[in-house]
């Protein structure tokens, strides 16, 4: 009857029912803490075309978008892709997660994106208010990419005064 009742709850001491509740907590709360603070990604982007730069140890998934009112939406922890003309590919994510650091890219460097080599022919940083985006999606006669992301001064709303522009060609 004894081996029984040290299994069943509703036969602990108040003490032993405090040990145990504190030992569980004690085991659970860090594990609970560890896989509440994981970035989330979804089964979708699993099938999101990937981008990779081995220079900043980068290795992403690329959501594409869409225009929403005349602008385009970052993703908060990855990045995102919008292809208005042929050849023609704009890489946009935060400086604050995934592009922390796309200012250590050098020209000449090559990164992967979706399974093709790319080398990077430009580096810019620009002041946000001379951008012009009808030049910068404009089509091209080969396969270009542009990987654009905040930099300068912080400005409300994840935004900040230049952008960090790099130009990429498909390496031959």
């Amino acid at each position: 009857m004894e081996g029984t009742c040290s299994l069943n709850p509703f036969c602990w001491s108040r003490r032993a029912i405090r040990v145990f509740v504190v030992g569980f907590f004690l085991i659970m709360l860090p594990i609970y803490f560890y896989i509440g603070f994981q970035p989330a990604q979804s089964i979708e982007a699993l099938s999101y075309p990937e981008l990779n730069i081995p220079s900043i140890a980068l290795a992403t998934p690329v959501e594409p978008l869409q225009l929403t009112d005349h602008q385009l939406i970052a993703p908060d922890n990855i990045a995102g892709s919008y292809s208005p003309n042929p050849n023609k590919t704009l890489i946009i994510g935060h400086s604050s997660t995934v592009f922390k650091k796309l200012n250590q890219t050098q020209i000449g460097e090559t990164f992967i994106y979706d399974g093709k080599s790319y080398y990077i022919n430009s580096s810019e940083i620009v002041d946000k208010s001379i951008i012009n985006m009808q030049a910068i999606l404009s089509a091209a006669d080969s396969d270009t990419i542009i990987i654009m992301t905040c930099a300068g001064e912080p400005l409300p709303n994840q935004d900040a005064t230049h952008r960090l522009i790099l130009t990429a060609t498909l390496s031959e």
